[in-house]
């Protein structure tokens, strides 16, 4: 169907590890006179197991931030910045002049017109004949859809190649939306109690998230970059369970932008959702689960496969990697993965892998690639 010839990874320079993120929600809390059990942060920051993440927006406004205005323009340059970088990686890998590249599909719930494809187009030599397609409102499933729909387009065009990269910034939430929801909630929360599971939320997601960028370079099976010993997408599979908008998603507040995060519920419709996209898809193709050498997984759907179909710690030892050291990075968490498998792995002839992304609405991708 289409052949992954090369991918990407890129990282804004400011790193910082856990115990400093926490370190700064604590004091926070504390000047604010915000009264709620600071030990509380402390377990969720620790607790998830991630050492630190990178931000591309720096932490020094945190205490004084700036408009909504401001950060929306800086995380847009940032954005841009950093998709620049991941992408001249790249084509340099594979010496691919950019004019070459006939349709690049971009990922990210950054807002703005135009598109972050089309600006990076101001910064690459791309042909002006490119043809586009921004992918937004996927969230954390939006690596795996990429991957999905840019198989699709390869499908109908398999002389071509394409680029699909995803970015996404978590530290525009630390522009004042983080702040704004603490003081707010923490604030009402002796006379709205229900506010609690929204805190924890909120926490959570400061605790969770960081930035980054992935790309991958994918071509047709006739064109000439296309050999063996590529991943090769075999099949794809979507799945949507409605009516479940309100599990997991964003919503715009007063104080900037909230995580929707249905603790309760989120984990059995992971559950559910990737039953129903993963047997299907190893059915269609006549392959069982333990036929699977490589999984690619985004973070919240680790613990729900171990449950439900009983893998081990090893085959999930490098979704869990990318977790460990770089957060949760939405949409490139999957791609990032694919990634280390390119740099670190060298999978025999023959291997399958799985991509799996879950997201807002509330829906599940899965890719099957065979090296």
């Amino acid at each position: 169907m289409a052949f992954i010839v090369a991918t990407s990874t890129g990282f804004p320079p400011n790193y910082y590890s856990q115990e400093v993120l926490a370190n700064l929600v604590r004091k926070y809390c504390l000047s604010m006179a915000l009264d709620f059990d600071l030990n509380t942060i402390d377990h969720f920051f620790t607790d998830i197991k991630i050492k630190g993440r990178y931000f591309a927006l720096p932490l020094e406004s945190f205490y004084d931030p700036p408009t909504i205005e401001e950060s929306s323009k800086a995380a847009i340059k940032a954005a841009v910045n950093l998709s620049e970088i991941t992408v001249r990686k790249l084509l340099e890998q594979t010496n691919l002049d950019p004019k070459e590249v006939s349709q690049m599909t971009s990922v990210s719930i950054t807002t703005t017109l135009p598109s972050l494809d089309a600006r990076l187009m101001n910064r690459i030599p791309f042909s002006p004949n490119l043809k586009r397609m921004p992918l937004g409102g996927l969230g954390c499933v939006g690596g795996a859809i990429g991957l999905s729909r840019v198989t699709d387009y390869l499908q109908g065009h398999p002389q071509e190649a394409a680029i699909l990269f995803a970015v996404e910034l978590a530290s525009f939430y630390w522009q004042g939306s983080l702040q704004g929801d603490l003081h707010y909630m923490i604030g009402h929360l002796s006379k709205e109690p229900h506010l609690y599971s929204e805190i924890i939320t909120t926490i959570l997601t400061a605790a969770s998230f960081g930035d980054g960028a992935a790309a991958v370079l994918m071509v047709g099976r006739d064109h000439c970059l296309a050999h063996s010993g590529q991943p090769e997408v075999i099949g794809t599979r979507s799945n949507f369970i409605p009516n479940t908008e309100d599990v997991l998603g964003m919503d715009i507040v007063d104080t900037g932008i909230r995580n929707i995060w249905k603790l309760s519920v989120v984990g059995e419709f992971t559950k559910i959702g990737l039953r129903q996209a993963i047997d299907g898809l190893l059915t269609e193709y006549g392959i069982s689960i333990d036929q699977i050498s490589y999984w690619m997984v985004h973070p919240g759907a680790i613990q729900p496969l171990e449950q439900e179909f009983g893998l081990n710690e090893p085959a999930l030892k490098l979704s869990r990697k990318t977790l460990v050291e770089v957060g949760n990075l939405s949409s490139p968490t999957v791609l990032c993965v694919l990634d280390t498998i390119f740099s670190e792995e060298q999978p025999v002839p023959g291997a399958y892998g799985l991509v799996i992304g879950i997201g807002p609405g509330f829906s599940q991708e899965v890719v099957l690639l065979q090296w």
